[in-house]
Protein backbone atom coordinates (compact mmCIF):
# COMPACT_ATOMS: atom_id res chain seq x y z
CA UNK A 1 0.00 0.00 0.00
CA UNK A 2 1.36 3.42 -1.20
CA UNK A 3 1.49 6.83 1.04
CA UNK A 4 -1.44 8.29 -1.04
CA UNK A 5 -3.68 5.51 -0.83
CA UNK A 6 -6.11 6.94 1.84
CA UNK A 7 -9.42 7.81 0.31
CA UNK A 8 -10.00 11.42 -0.51
CA UNK A 9 -12.28 13.09 1.46
CA UNK A 10 -14.56 15.15 -0.68
CA UNK A 11 -13.37 17.77 -3.17
CA UNK A 12 -15.37 20.87 -2.26
CA UNK A 13 -14.75 20.43 0.86
CA UNK A 14 -11.82 22.96 2.06
CA UNK A 15 -12.35 22.28 6.20
CA UNK A 16 -11.00 18.36 5.32
CA UNK A 17 -8.39 19.36 2.76
CA UNK A 18 -6.65 22.74 3.33
CA UNK A 19 -4.45 24.67 2.17
CA UNK A 20 -0.94 23.58 3.35
CA UNK A 21 1.60 26.06 3.96
CA UNK A 22 5.26 24.30 4.81
CA UNK A 23 8.09 25.95 5.64
CA UNK A 24 11.46 23.76 4.80
CA UNK A 25 15.10 24.91 6.41
CA UNK A 26 17.33 24.34 9.18
CA UNK A 27 16.55 26.72 11.93
CA UNK A 28 20.56 26.15 13.31
CA UNK A 29 21.89 27.20 9.69
CA UNK A 30 20.71 30.51 9.63
CA UNK A 31 19.16 32.00 6.38
CA UNK A 32 18.76 28.37 5.65
CA UNK A 33 15.49 28.52 8.10
CA UNK A 34 13.87 30.86 6.33
CA UNK A 35 10.95 28.51 5.47
CA UNK A 36 10.48 27.66 9.40
CA UNK A 37 10.70 31.64 10.37
CA UNK A 38 8.17 32.24 7.65
CA UNK A 39 5.81 30.29 8.73
CA UNK A 40 5.73 31.70 12.61
CA UNK A 41 5.50 34.65 10.83
CA UNK A 42 2.66 33.47 9.03
CA UNK A 43 1.13 32.22 12.09
CA UNK A 44 0.76 35.75 13.57
CA UNK A 45 0.16 37.56 10.75
CA UNK A 46 -3.28 35.15 9.22
CA UNK A 47 -3.99 33.83 12.83
CA UNK A 48 -6.17 30.23 13.12
CA UNK A 49 -7.75 29.87 9.84
CA UNK A 50 -9.09 26.43 9.52
CA UNK A 51 -8.68 26.43 5.55
CA UNK A 52 -4.68 26.61 6.62
CA UNK A 53 -2.66 24.17 7.87
CA UNK A 54 1.02 25.70 8.47
CA UNK A 55 3.91 23.11 8.99
CA UNK A 56 7.21 22.66 9.63
CA UNK A 57 8.48 20.31 7.34
CA UNK A 58 12.21 21.01 8.65
CA UNK A 59 15.07 19.95 5.82
CA UNK A 60 12.29 17.47 4.26
CA UNK A 61 11.71 13.59 4.06
CA UNK A 62 9.89 11.29 2.45
CA UNK A 63 7.41 11.10 5.40
CA UNK A 64 6.30 14.25 4.74
CA UNK A 65 4.35 12.36 1.59
CA UNK A 66 1.49 11.65 4.21
CA UNK A 67 1.04 15.51 4.75
CA UNK A 68 0.69 16.21 1.04
CA UNK A 69 -1.33 13.38 0.30
CA UNK A 70 -4.19 15.20 2.09
CA UNK A 71 -4.10 18.83 0.64
CA UNK A 72 -4.98 19.80 -2.98
CA UNK A 73 -3.49 23.01 -2.08
CA UNK A 74 0.00 23.31 -1.44
CA UNK A 75 2.61 25.80 -0.57
CA UNK A 76 6.29 25.40 0.04
CA UNK A 77 8.54 28.10 1.54
CA UNK A 78 12.12 27.54 1.18
CA UNK A 79 15.75 29.10 1.01
CA UNK A 80 16.58 28.96 -3.08
CA UNK A 81 20.18 29.98 -4.60
CA UNK A 82 19.02 32.10 -7.64
CA UNK A 83 21.96 34.28 -8.21
CA UNK A 84 19.84 37.23 -6.81
CA UNK A 85 20.21 39.39 -3.73
CA UNK A 86 19.88 38.20 -0.61
CA UNK A 87 15.95 38.50 0.59
CA UNK A 88 14.83 38.61 -3.12
CA UNK A 89 11.63 36.56 -2.61
CA UNK A 90 10.21 34.73 -5.99
CA UNK A 91 6.87 32.81 -6.76
CA UNK A 92 7.00 29.57 -8.49
CA UNK A 93 3.40 27.84 -9.38
CA UNK A 94 2.39 24.96 -11.18
CA UNK A 95 4.89 23.95 -13.79
CA UNK A 96 6.73 26.78 -13.66
CA UNK A 97 8.04 25.61 -10.09
CA UNK A 98 7.87 21.99 -11.71
CA UNK A 99 10.41 23.55 -13.89
CA UNK A 100 12.43 25.16 -11.54
CA UNK A 101 12.80 22.30 -9.55
CA UNK A 102 14.31 20.20 -12.08
CA UNK A 103 17.40 22.50 -12.85
CA UNK A 104 20.34 20.54 -13.05
CA UNK A 105 21.85 22.84 -10.50
CA UNK A 106 18.49 22.96 -8.51
CA UNK A 107 20.62 20.82 -5.70
CA UNK A 108 19.79 20.48 -1.89
CA UNK A 109 21.04 20.01 1.56
CA UNK A 110 18.20 18.60 2.85
CA UNK A 111 17.58 14.98 3.31
CA UNK A 112 15.57 14.50 0.17
CA UNK A 113 15.01 17.53 -2.22
CA UNK A 114 12.06 19.53 -2.83
CA UNK A 115 11.99 17.96 -6.65
CA UNK A 116 12.41 14.58 -5.22
CA UNK A 117 9.57 15.16 -3.05
CA UNK A 118 7.31 16.34 -5.65
CA UNK A 119 8.38 13.13 -8.16
CA UNK A 120 7.58 10.58 -5.31
CA UNK A 121 4.26 12.70 -4.60
CA UNK A 122 3.84 12.44 -9.16
CA UNK A 123 4.21 9.05 -9.06
CA UNK A 124 1.84 7.45 -5.99
CA UNK A 125 -0.40 9.83 -7.60
CA UNK A 126 -0.74 12.47 -5.10
CA UNK A 127 0.75 15.87 -6.23
CA UNK A 128 -1.67 18.56 -5.22
CA UNK A 129 -3.03 20.38 -8.41
CA UNK A 130 -2.52 23.63 -7.01
CA UNK A 131 0.90 24.49 -5.52
CA UNK A 132 3.64 27.02 -5.31
CA UNK A 133 7.08 27.85 -4.29
CA UNK A 134 8.30 30.69 -2.63
CA UNK A 135 11.39 31.15 -2.48
CA UNK A 136 13.90 33.92 -0.79
CA UNK A 137 17.63 34.07 -1.32
CA UNK A 138 19.73 33.22 1.43
CA UNK A 139 22.50 35.30 2.63
CA UNK A 140 24.71 33.73 5.60
CA UNK A 141 24.29 29.57 5.73
CA UNK A 142 26.26 28.20 8.35
CA UNK A 143 26.12 28.08 11.94
CA UNK A 144 23.23 30.24 14.00
CA UNK A 145 19.55 30.39 15.22
CA UNK A 146 18.83 34.17 13.47
CA UNK A 147 18.23 35.06 10.09
CA UNK A 148 19.96 37.63 8.24
CA UNK A 149 18.53 41.14 7.98
CA UNK A 150 18.16 40.74 4.59
CA UNK A 151 16.19 38.00 5.12
CA UNK A 152 14.31 39.09 8.24
CA UNK A 153 13.36 42.37 6.24
CA UNK A 154 12.09 40.07 3.35
CA UNK A 155 9.48 38.20 5.50
CA UNK A 156 6.80 40.71 4.96
CA UNK A 157 7.34 40.38 0.96
CA UNK A 158 7.00 36.44 1.67
CA UNK A 159 3.42 37.08 3.83
CA UNK A 160 2.64 39.08 0.41
CA UNK A 161 3.00 36.15 -1.96
CA UNK A 162 1.45 33.89 0.28
CA UNK A 163 -1.70 35.87 0.32
CA UNK A 164 -1.51 36.38 -3.31
CA UNK A 165 -1.44 33.21 -3.92
CA UNK A 166 -4.37 32.09 -1.49
CA UNK A 167 -6.53 34.73 -2.91
CA UNK A 168 -5.95 33.58 -6.91
CA UNK A 169 -6.64 30.28 -5.75
CA UNK A 170 -10.03 31.10 -3.71
CA UNK A 171 -10.94 33.62 -7.04
CA UNK A 172 -10.47 29.87 -9.37
CA UNK A 173 -12.48 27.95 -7.12
CA UNK A 174 -15.37 30.70 -6.63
Amino acid sequence: MSACTAPAPPAGDLALRPTLIMGVGNTLQGDDGVGVHALHWLHNALGARPDIHLYDAGTLGATLLVEIEQTRRLIFIDAMRMNTAAGTVRCFEGAAMDQWLRRAQAGSVHEVSLGELLDMARLLDCLPPQRALIGIEPGHIGWGEHLSAELTSALPQVEHCVRDVLRRWTDETA
